[in-house]
Order: structure tokens, then sequence, then C-alpha cells
């Protein structure tokens, strides 16, 4: 007789529920839930995917239609002008992708570094689009605030988005 023996979860299973996890963290704040589904505590699970896709070397247009649908989306049931999301969310993206070309490193010290620069980087086009788009009267602190608990949270996720061998610098030639 077999004994149980526990398999990890395949790659393709992790980057399903990042996924669902990040389409959640955009809907479950604009359903009626209360307030532990609000933004924040609610993280920013959109964050967490554009910073490891584009640590994965996402290549192509998938990530960032992905990146820009899920933007939309946020900005329609957030009640904001358009586009607010999606400049935040590809921003995300391209961090990742610069800190990709950067960083070398593995580990999960420079990787959770590079995801609150990351966060706080989206935190300041925030602020600059809202500024711009909705006046000088405008808080971005609730975002703020959600990017914080974001960054917080990355080291307990970062599987969902980034292979175990995850480094900043894309592998020439791979193809994932």
């Amino acid at each position: 007789m077999r004994g149980f023996a526990a398999r990890a979860p395949s790659r393709g299973v992790l980057r399903t529920w990042g996924l669902v996890l990040a389409v959640l963290s955009v809907i479950l704040p604009a359903l009626p839930l209360g307030p532990l589904f609000s933004q924040p505590p609610l993280p920013l699970a959109v964050l967490w995917a554009a910073y490891g896709w584009a640590a994965e070397d996402e290549s192509g247009w998938r990530a960032p239609i992905a990146l820009a649908l899920l933007g939309l989306v946020h900005d329609q049931l957030a009640g904001g002008p358009y586009g607010l999301f999606v400049a935040i969310y590809l921003s995300a993206y391209l961090v990742g992708r610069i800190l990709a070309v950067l960083m070398s490193a593995p580990n999960l010290v420079s990787l959770w570094g590079g995801f609150i620069g990351a966060a706080l980087f989206t935190i300041g086009v925030a602020y600059l689009l809202a500024r711009f788009g909705l006046g000088r009267n405008v808080s971005v602190l609730p975002y703020a605030e959600a990017a914080i608990i974001t960054a917080i949270i990355f080291p307990l996720v970062r599987p969902l988005y980034m292979g175990a061998s995850a480094s900043l610098r894309p592998q020439v030639g791979s193809r994932r």
C-alpha cells in the first residue's frame, strides 16, 4: 500500500490560481460584501500578476493585453476615469520589465525589493493621473494603502506569479 504523498501543484495550476486571484481582486471590491472585501484591505493582486508576468519574461502581447483589460474592468467598476487602472497596471508591468534587465539575483529579498519599488512607482503614477484627471482634491491614499498591503503580502503569493527559479533577468532564447 502506498502512503499518501502530497505533490506540489504544477506551474500551470499556480498560474491559473494567480489569474483568478487577480480577477477577484478587481471584481470583489465593487460588490456589496462589506469592508473586508474593499481596497484596502484587499490587496491589488493585479500588481502581483503584472510584476510576475514581467519578471517571468512574458514576451508578446498576452500579458499587457490581459492587464489592460483588467484595468478597464477596474476603471468601470470603480467609477473613475477610464485609463487610470490601465496605466497603473501597465506601469507595474513596465517597471517589472525594466527591473528584469537590471537585476539578476533570484533571491526573495531582491524580488521583494523590486516589487516594493514597482508598487511605490504605481502610487506615483496614480497620484499624477488622478490629480490630472480628477482634480487637486482627489486622494490616492486608499490606493496607496492597498499597494502597500499588496507589497507586504508579496512573498506569500510569489509562487502564484513567479516560478521557483524566477530571476529578474530574462533568459536568452527562453520560451515559456
